[in-house]
């Protein structure tokens, strides 16, 4: 029994020893670690360049004053731009290139012990805005093709390409470098600058010829009508229409007053030909309409008169009556068009000018239903008793269907219904003496 005892107490103190040594042992193995992480913490260790910038065993905080100086100094170095026997001076913070500081101590720290590579950002706006300040002198503006209208024809001025330095190339050289990559010299390149307008657009859209044209005549002995007449033929001359463009004849001729130049004549109202300012215009609209229809121009707003008028086929004509009742027509061709207009001798002539497409155009008519005029008889004080005097002729009214035929280059033909016009009778007027 007592030598048992004895042999658990040596092995208690054997086991006690060698936990005391043990522990002894782990604190001076943790002074070593503690001591290493404190120096990491506190400094950059041997073997962390940025670039060609040693930062190794350096202090963290002089580390980055290091950092930022080297940036600086090598981002202020002159910069070339080279074009034949021209160098132009900048320097890389001209153009707004930066250093990233945030994302490149970032990179070092993930480093640390081995070589980094700086982080620029470049500023695209003020990099654009230097360059070009910089390489005004080595740009040529493009100049637009042009045209003109002489004598009825259309003149084109020729379009010239414009050149310029290639600023998309020196951007793209700077963005993907770093501070030691970044290029000392550029060679600059050039490239060719369009014209906004080419002389092949213009001419694509330039009218060759007259592509409708109509003509109906007036009394040069009705003065008033006739000077109405010319001042709106006058006013709509020498309209141009490029593609697309809607022609309004109440905003080209505007209001009809004696102010605008406009005098009293004859014009319709419930059924009867009485005086009234800027008669005569209608058959500058009604000329026009039928111009625009053998032109195949498309009608985008026309109005029938009240009753039948003389200068111009049944179901051709065009009444307007500012601001309310309009004539408007729309360019849908892939030209330019072009309107002239004369009047002299008693003959009205529109032409519109476009682009020959060989097609021509016929109408067609149906009268649907003849309206019988009436009699109207009206006292006058001025006659002698039963004598009796014609004041206006009675004329018939109708209800007229006008069709469109056009027959394109190859033969082919297309009908269209223009429109359904109700005409109403003008009254037979007698004027009576009193008994």
């Amino acid at each position: 029994m007592g030598r048992r005892w004895e042999r658990i107490f040596c092995l208690a103190i054997t086991l006690m020893a060698f936990l005391g040594c043990t522990t002894n042992e782990a604190r001076l193995l943790n002074l070593a670690p503690e001591t290493s992480s404190r120096e990491t913490l506190d400094q950059l260790p041997p073997g962390t360049f940025l670039e060609d910038l040693d930062l190794g065993g350096i202090q963290l905080q002089e580390a980055q004053e290091k950092v930022r100086s080297w940036s600086k100094d090598k981002l202020e170095e002159n910069l070339y731009l080279v074009y034949n026997e021209t160098e132009i001076l900048l320097t890389p913070v001209e153009l707004g290139i930066t250093l990233d500081f945030e994302k490149t101590w970032e990179e070092i720290q993930r480093n640390t012990g081995q070589r980094s590579t700086s982080i620029l950002t470049l500023d695209y706006l003020k990099a654009n805005q230097t360059l070009q300040e910089k390489l005004s002198d080595l740009t040529r503006s493009a100049v637009d093709a042009t045209f003109k209208i002489e004598n009825d024809q259309f003149k084109i001025t020729p379009a010239s390409s414009g050149e310029a330095i290639d600023v998309d190339a020196i951007l793209n050289e700077l963005k993907e470098a770093s501070v030691t990559t970044l290029p000392h010299r550029i060679p600059l390149t050039r490239v060719e600058l369009p014209a906004a307008t080419t002389t092949e657009a213009l001419e694509a859209l330039a009218f060759n010829g007259v592509i409708g044209e109509y003509t109906t005549q007036y009394n040069v002995q009705d003065k008033n009508r006739s000077a109405n007449l010319l001042e709106a033929a006058k006013k709509m001359d020498k309209t141009v229409l490029k593609p697309g463009d809607t022609f309004s004849f109440n905003d080209t001729i505007g209001p009809r007053t004696a102010e605008t130049g406009f005098k009293d004549a004859y014009i319709v109202i419930n059924n009867e030909y009485v005086k009234g300012i800027g008669g005569g215009i209608c058959q500058v609209s009604s000329t026009l309409y039928n111009a625009a229809l053998l032109a195949n121009l498309s009608i985008v707003e026309r109005h029938p008169h009240a009753v039948v008028v003389a200068y111009i086929p049944i179901g051709q004509d065009a009444t307007v009556n500012y601001p309310n009742l309009d004539l408007k027509l729309l360019n849908d061709t892939q030209s330019y068009v072009y309107l002239r207009t004369k009047a002299e001798a008693g003959k009205l002539t529109i032409k519109i000018y476009g682009k020959k497409t060989g097609a021509k155009v016929r109408f067609e008519k149906e009268i649907e239903k003849e309206l019988n005029y009436h009699t109207v008889r009206r006292i006058d004080p001025d006659l002698l008793p039963g004598a009796v005097v014609q004041q206006q002729n009675g004329s018939k009214g109708f209800i007229m269907k006008t069709w469109k035929i056009v027959t394109d280059a190859k033969g082919k033909e297309t009908k269209q219904l223009l429109s359904r016009d109700t005409y109403a009778p003008t009254h037979r007027i007698l004027k009576i003496g009193a008994d």
